[in-house]
């Protein structure tokens, strides 16, 4: 079991495996995301007993036992559109060789059970396996969220600190350097006010909110040269990459 430090919620989530992990930091990132639950139980267990008793199939068991388990949907994520409206979708999140191994039988029951739950209660219910993670991407927004939860500044002296920085990284002649020889010219234009280390700070801070808008399909890293994608005119609502991510977690 992993803890992670949400972003979005500025809650400590338990994350129980790679793949759950991966999820996360997907939803963390959403811009339509305003609130992740994980493991969340599915109350009144009757509920998921009456689903089973509908299917003629065993209700999940606790192990060497028939007493029925309290089951869990991996993520109930609270979601909010341009207008406003929030809304809730569950996902559950499962390793593709499991849905294929000698044990999918029973891991089908349970993934049809959670998905008539949901149903009957009119929230959208989606499976994503392992299959469908760009590790490319993966990898990118691990890197971006470090400072995001592994950082203490002044938050105020950063914040005002921000516009000035992103003018400096939009100035057209950095185009084409690397991300280290970028944030170097951008550190400079401070003096001795921000080193090339904040510099690195500010750049992914201002890249997880979208304030910087970049293809994360393309790796990225001080060695490599960043992929900006033109600005969406809301920053909440940027897309972070077509076809793929695009700053909404699932399409309903």
């Amino acid at each position: 079991m992993s803890r992670r430090l949400g972003v979005t919620t500025g809650r400590v989530h338990h994350l129980f495996s790679d793949n759950e992990s991966c999820f996360f930091l997907l939803a963390d990132y959403a811009a339509d995301v305003v609130d992740i639950r994980e493991q969340f139980p599915l109350f009144p267990e009757s509920a998921t007993q009456r689903v089973a008793s509908s299917l003629g199939v065993r209700h999940p068991s606790y192990p060497r036992s028939r007493t029925p388990i309290v089951m869990t949907t991996d993520f109930l994520l609270t979601r909010i559109d341009k207008a406003g409206k929030r809304s809730l979708v569950a996902v559950s999140i499962k390793s593709a060789d499991d849905l294929r191994g000698r044990s999918r039988k029973s891991v089908l029951i349970k993934l049809e059970i959670e998905r008539r739950y949901w149903l009957v209660r009119g929230i959208p219910w989606y499976l994503f396996t392992n299959a469908e993670f760009d590790k490319t991407v993966i990898d990118n927004l691990e890197w971006l969220s470090y400072f995001m939860v592994e950082h203490d500044v002044d938050r105020d002296a950063f914040d005002a600190q921000l516009p000035r920085f992103l003018a400096a990284f939009h100035t057209p002649s950095l185009q084409g350097l690397t991300l280290a020889d970028r944030l170097r010219e951008c550190a400079a234009a401070f003096g001795a006010a921000v080193s090339p280390e904040l510099a690195t700070d500010m750049f992914r801070y201002c890249a997880w909110h979208k304030l910087i808008n970049l293809d994360l399909r393309v790796p990225i890293g001080l060695r490599c040269t960043p992929v900006i994608l033109p600005a969406a005119s809301d920053p909440r609502f940027t897309s972070a990459q077509e076809g793929g991510h695009n700053g909404s977690i699932v399409s309903c």
